[in-house]
């Protein structure tokens, strides 16, 4: 019971499916994709129904044994929220490069590259409305030099 109604009652689905593909080749260039989808639905007087989206698409560059870069892509929608706030996009670069075989390495990484300030997400149910936001860390890059004795 809910602020002193009748009993109802109160059906809930929650479905996930998804795929993904990776390759293997043996040459410079690899990829990973994929998708997942999160069915939601509530019904009781009235029915509720949103479906949440994640895809990715990774790359990954093998340009010699030295030198390789990959590349991380990710989507989020939201099917609950208002056209605005339902859908996020981020990136992430790293790059590597091996100037003395077994003793000097450089990297260089890149993280939130579309500068996301905040990622929200809302949880619907028959009774309540949950919000749960955070805040990310502003874009930034990171050079790393690496060196072993």
């Amino acid at each position: 019971m809910v602020n002193n109604t009748n009993l109802r009652e109160v059906k809930s689905l929650s479905t996930d499916y998804g795929f993904e593909v990776r390759s293997g080749f043996r040459g410079i260039f690899n990829y990973h994709i994929g998708s997942k989808w999160n069915y939601n639905q509530v019904k009781t007087t009235i029915e509720n129904s949103f479906t949440d989206k994640m895809s990715f698409l990774d790359f990954s560059f093998m340009f010699s044994d030295k030198f390789n870069v990959q590349l991380k892509s990710e989507r989020y929608f939201f099917g609950n929220l208002d056209r605005e706030n339902n859908q996020y996009h981020f990136l992430e670069l790293k790059a590597r490069y091996v100037l003395t075989n077994n003793k000097l390495t450089l990297s260089l990484s890149g993280n939130n590259l579309f500068n996301t300030e905040t990622f929200r997400n809302y949880s619907i149910s028959d009774i309540t409305i949950s919000k749960i936001e955070y805040r990310l860390q502003p874009r930034y890059a990171l050079l790393k030099m690496e060196y072993r004795f």
